[in-house]
């Protein structure tokens, strides 16, 4: 074991995440043995200053693709104001598309884990809250269920994101820390406080 993994361990630091530094051993930390994360105050700056870009997009009623349009052969259909929450929420469920038995805990907390570094390189447009209910999420052990099967597109991680999405959605389900089995994320998250 090494110095690293014992301070973790037994301090129970916050592993930061800002997106560019993230070790193998961190993620290991956090996948099995439950580190918790944070991110750091430059990340959370970033995140809000993309966020803003996206607002003024909305706000100018410019159309931008994967904001306002449809996706693939119908990216040129714009599609209104008020409908854009239902967008992108059905985009989520679409990809949602993995068969088999879940990853395992350990790998699905990774994989978040993994998702929230990226996001705090402050590039997706994501709010800053809806990062940080991820990180309360990982940091309490409610982990969407992500099956270890099937993807979309030729990045390879369409399916398993959207599941991970999902359950932030409340929809799906998602491990429960409090009767460690997976449930109606819906519940997990209200059980929890998320």
């Amino acid at each position: 074991m090494t110095a690293t993994t014992t301070t973790v361990e037994e301090n129970n630091t916050p592993i930061v995440l800002n997106g560019e530094d993230l070790t193998c051993e961190q993620l290991y930390q956090i996948g099995y043995h439950h580190a918790p994360v944070t991110v750091c105050e430059e990340s959370k700056r970033k995140v809000i200053e993309s966020r803003r870009v996206i607002e003024d997009i909305l706000d100018k009623d410019i159309v931008k693709y994967g904001i306002n349009t449809g996706f693939g052969q119908f990216a040129r259909v714009t599609i209104d104001s008020q409908n854009l929450e239902i967008l992108q929420q059905n985009l989520i469920r679409s990809h949602a598309a993995g068969i088999g038995r879940p990853l395992s805990v350990e790998r699905a907390r990774m994989l978040l884990a993994l998702r929230i570094n990226v996001l705090a390189k402050g590039f997706s447009g994501i709010r800053l809250e809806t990062m940080m209910r991820m990180v309360d999420a990982l940091n309490k052990n409610c982990i969407p269920f992500v099956p270890e099967k099937g993807t979309v597109g030729a990045s390879g991680d369409l399916a398993p994101l959207s599941h991970v999405a999902l359950g932030m959605m409340g929809e799906g389900k998602m491990w429960n820390p409090l009767t460690e089995k997976y449930e109606a994320a819906d519940q997990v998250l209200a059980q929890n406080g998320l």
